[in-house]
């Protein structure tokens, strides 16, 4: 069953559509890369409202800041569940104890 052997045009074609499937590592930095861009345009955007509604508006401007600081903080909740997380549990290097590598 493990020699089975297929045309080499049904070769190729397997082969580039599991090729076309695969992720390269630069791809996946990119797609990380333009998520962070747009997590800090969501986060400049909501520090803005917040500074606009620390200012004279009428009830109508409040309404409107008040929604869209929402939606931002909406739109980078779900952005940031998107991205992996790009920093792995790591143990500090292990210090040998005073009995390991000490020598009298």
């Amino acid at each position: 069953m493990n020699d089975i052997n297929l045309p080499k045009h049904i070769v190729d074609r397997i082969e580039a559509r599991w090729g076309a499937r695969q992720v390269s590592a630069k791809e996946k930095r990119e797609i990380v890369d333009r998520q962070l861009e747009q997590l800090r345009a969501h986060r400049n955007n909501i520090q803005r409202y917040r500074w606009l509604l620390s200012t004279q508006l009428s009830d109508l401007e409040r309404n409107f800041i008040e929604r869209r600081l929402s939606e931002e903080s909406s739109a980078m909740e779900n952005l940031a569940a998107e991205i992996p997380l790009l920093v792995h549990e790591q143990r500090p290097p292990s210090i040998p104890s005073r009995s390991e590598g000490a020598s009298p």
